[in-house]
């Protein structure tokens, strides 16, 4: 994290109502951008390689959620979408973890473990409830690449959030 950001983010004197709202804003941000980068970085690379094709595949795919399989007909615009809807549910993650957070102060007390728990849940919400209610064409269950779609969602997004949220907030 950049000097600017983390000295923003780690004062602590007595501030007006609207500066530590400013304050919750920008580690929301930082919270939100980091994680959603850290994960579809991490699935560009990780499942696809470093190609510029497979990683508009993947984003179209992202967009098939919302537009079916005409997703993968669309061009660049579609796999836009996809990025814009991949940070959307990113913002969403980060945005239920902060309501948690401030609710549940035992979510406090061990950070790390909180963002295991975190990614875990992501995981389960995102595979049993959000991608069936899609229109994301799903191949069989496979253990292996469930496991592995976990440990990136506990590494890129639970643990991250957590993290920033916990240490900032």
């Amino acid at each position: 994290m950049g000097k600017g950001i983390e000295a923003r983010l780690n004062t602590t004197s007595a501030v007006s109502p609207a500066a530590t709202t400013q304050r919750a804003l920008l580690v929301v941000l930082v919270a939100w951008l980091l994680a959603g980068t850290l994960d579809i970085a991490t699935a560009v690379l990780y499942y696809l390689g470093p190609s510029s094709a497979r990683a508009a595949r993947l984003l179209k795919g992202i967009a098939s959620g919302v537009l079916g399989p005409r997703a993968f007909d669309g061009g660049a615009a579609t796999a836009l979408l996809g990025l814009a809807l991949h940070y959307l549910i990113a913002l969403i993650w980060t945005v239920v973890f902060v309501v948690a957070f401030r609710s549940l102060g035992a979510l406090r007390r061990h950070l790390v473990l909180t963002g295991i728990a975190y990614g875990i849940i992501v995981w389960l919400v995102m595979n049993l409830a959000v991608l069936p209610l899609s229109n994301v064409s799903r191949g069989p269950f496979e253990l292996r690449a469930a496991v592995i779609a976990a440990i990136i969602l506990i590494l890129c997004i639970g643990l991250p959030i957590s993290l920033v949220i916990g240490r900032y907030l």
